[in-house]
């Protein structure tokens, strides 16, 4: 009787060992890798174009620069967390502050949106980045 449940117990196990050998390549650096570079900008409702130069945050791994964020010359921070990116709320000069959230969309797509406040107004902005 032991011998009729051996054959499909180590079948299992074989399925399931192979199964947790299976290569992985959603790793920190390519979540960051997939940022990194020099990205036109077309930014919404400001009706402005300028460009984005995005490098990794040597300071932390799991970070990105994005440096004329928001065409004001300043460097955002945002944290990577898969196809997203994190922008907390922080300051990009004396005049403005900045939060939102964009998206890794393909190889030539990153979509942003965020708010700018300068301390009396508050405005959405959409942002897309193409290469």
């Amino acid at each position: 009787m032991r011998r009729k449940y051996f054959l499909p117990v180590i079948f299992l196990y074989g399925i399931l060992l192979i199964g947790s050998c299976a290569i992985t390549t959603d790793d920190e650096s390519d979540d960051i890798a997939k940022y990194i570079g020099t990205w036109n900008v077309n930014d919404q409702p400001a009706r402005l174009n300028y460009t984005v130069t995005i490098v990794a945050n040597p300071s932390n791994t799991a970070e990105i620069l994005l440096n004329n964020f928001a065409d004001l010359g300043s460097t955002a921070v945002g944290l990577v967390v898969g196809k997203s990116v994190v922008i907390d709320n922080q300051s990009l000069s004396s005049e403005y502050s900045v939060n939102g959230i964009g998206s890794f969309v393909n190889n030539t797509k990153l979509e942003f949106n965020f708010e700018l406040n300068d301390g009396i107004d508050i405005e959405s902005r959409i942002a897309i980045f193409s290469k």
